[in-house]
């Protein structure tokens, strides 16, 4: 039982931080996430200038200068902040406060257990709410009411969270982490939408109920293919993976895109507990391949590190955006990290560029947490959150699960929170029908800093062909 329990906590780390690899937005050139599950980055210290020329005579001797307009956002005005970004349509002309009756929502999550913990994701999808309530007047002047069930990592537990919001009617239930998918399915027999999270269990990408902003691993290993083939220019790869269920499915995934462009692929499984990886990756280096991924977490990550340094070979390396974590990346001299290949689901954007957004999110995190950093896991849920919210808006009469059902289906290239449109036609991602918005996209890494280095890769198009 504990080596169970061991492996499918590997599992879920390494499947989850996969889908929640963000890029924070003000930065070309990023550090690794220092907190937090997740490999999304921060900002990079960097000195811009607030003052300028004017165009303007001298009048005293000494150039005039004109003051930059303050930034909302950096002034605490966050219903101004809030005008800027994606969910511009919930935002009112004056901050209110909601009131009357409540929208109920659920939320199905995984915290407080040995097999892993993931207390940020709903962390992140109640400031949100508060934010909403708060400020931006709820959805029609009525607050969001959010209960948070705890599966406690077990079928039992995920079931028992699902008959709840059935019994509460809960008119749509927030995904965050739910390895055995026991939820998705009571929620899907009573047409109650489940919305968002981290996909992890094969109902979240599959079921008729499941609503997904996330590629997750699916979507990195197609990512990765791509890029192997359109721009290292690969003849021969090497998968690297933990067996495990959606792990070695995803991998799977990857091996397909390979060889549909005439690509040798090697597949060297090992095992999902498996903290030291080298034998699996001397085994995936003999073949000579132009390429290799690397699906790993924690120590699978810092092994393959170490075990690519000391082999000391050409190879384009990708690797789970998780391992680009800096409690990871930091265990290793900077150099064996160099030139890595990683998956996020956000864009990197310039600091002369700075993405509202983004702005927003921390702006939400410094006000309603705990000090929530504004990077990792969080980032999923306060997307798949402000979607939802979004979505609620749109509904015209009551706001039911058939409706907010119908809505989703409904939506088409729309603006998702700091991702990429998305469109829930069930068409996106052969295999997949959950997932609305799977894009990926590549970051290399070069003295612990990440640059990106492609566009969206549309990876549910590649994977269809």
């Amino acid at each position: 039982m504990r080596v169970r329990v061991t492996a499918v906590a590997a599992a879920v780390c390494l499947v989850a931080l996969a889908s929640c690899s963000e890029a924070a937005p003000e930065a070309d050139t990023t550090e690794a996430d220092t907190t937090g599950a997740g490999t999304a980055t921060t900002v990079a210290d960097t000195a811009v200038s607030t003052t300028a020329e004017s165009s303007t005579p001298e009048t005293s001797g000494a150039p005039a200068t004109t003051e930059s307009p303050q930034n909302p956002c950096d002034v605490g005005d966050r219903v101004e902040c809030a005008r800027a970004s994606t969910i511009v349509d919930l935002v009112p002309d004056v901050a209110t406060e909601a009131s009357g009756e409540p929208i109920r929502l659920g939320m199905v999550n995984q915290e407080n257990t040995a097999a892993g913990s993931f207390p940020e994701l709903s962390i992140a999808a109640r400031a949100a709410i508060d934010f909403l309530n708060a400020e931006l007047g709820g959805i029609n002047g009525r607050p969001i009411e959010l209960t948070v069930c705890n599966t406690e990592f077990s079928a039992e537990g995920s079931s028992a969270c699902a008959q709840q919001f059935v019994e509460d009617g809960v008119v749509a239930v927030l995904g965050g982490i739910d390895i055995f998918g026991n939820a998705v399915e009571i929620l899907d027999s009573n047409s109650i939408p489940y919305v968002g999270g981290i996909p992890v269990s094969t109902q979240s990408v599959t079921s008729p109920n499941s609503f997904q902003w996330s590629g997750g691993i699916w979507g990195a290993t197609v990512a990765f293919a791509h890029h192997a083939v359109t721009e290292a220019n690969a003849s021969k790869v090497s998968i690297l993976y933990g067996e495990f269920g959606s792990i070695s499915a995803a991998a799977e995934y990857g091996e397909t895109v390979l060889e549909a462009s005439g690509v040798e692929v090697q597949m060297v499984p090992f095992p999902i507990v498996s903290t030291d990886i080298s034998s699996a990756l001397a085994a995936a280096v003999s073949s000579n391949p132009d390429a290799i991924f690397i699906l790993a977490s924690d120590a699978g990550c810092k092994s393959g590190f170490d075990g690519l340094a000391a082999l000391d070979i050409d190879v384009t390396a990708y690797f789970v955006g998780a391992c680009a974590a800096s409690s990871i990346i930091g265990q290793v001299d900077a150099s064996k990290t160099n030139g890595l290949l990683f998956n996020v689901e956000g864009p990197i954007a310039s600091a002369a560029d700075q993405n509202p957004d983004g702005l927003i999110f921390s702006a939400v995190l410094a006000e309603y947490t705990d000090g929530l950093a504004p990077s990792g896991a969080g980032t999923v849920t306060f997307r798949a959150t402000m979607n939802l919210l979004m979505v609620l808006d749109q509904i015209e009469g009551d706001i039911t699960p058939a409706a907010i059902i119908e809505a989703l289906r409904s939506q088409v290239d729309a603006p998702s929170f700091n991702g990429h449109p998305y469109t829930c036609d069930g068409n996106q991602f052969s295999g997949l029908p959950a997932m609305c918005s799977p894009q990926q996209i590549i970051v290399r890494m070069d003295d612990r800093t990440l640059t990106q280095v492609s566009d969206w890769i549309d990876v549910g198009a590649i994977y269809g062909g």
